[in-house]
């Protein structure tokens, strides 16, 4: 995503304030296929985090990062593998 130009950030930040809902999906470490759970969020959650990722990075191009503590605290599960114990 583009932290600057300006006008290139909005553009950036549009691919995700375009959607209704974001979804982050959670895969297990040994079958990257399976999936473990999947956490549904709004876009202004998820673009007020990439917006202060962006703000702390030196670059004018930089990828943004979600950890699965921050999904889970800001999101709703919207599915979870039985299997989980």
């Amino acid at each position: 995503m583009f932290k600057e130009p300006p006008l290139k950030r909005a553009e950036s930040l549009e691919r995700i304030t375009r959607n209704r809902k974001v979804y982050f999906a959670v895969f297990y470490k040994n079958d990257q296929i399976r999936v473990k759970e999947i956490y549904e969020l709004d876009p202004s959650q998820v673009v007020q985090e990439a917006e202060r990722q962006l703000d702390r990075s030196r670059n004018a191009i930089s990828h943004v990062g979600f950890s699965i503590d921050w999904a889970s605290r800001n999101g709703t599960v919207v599915y979870r593998d039985k299997r989980i114990a």
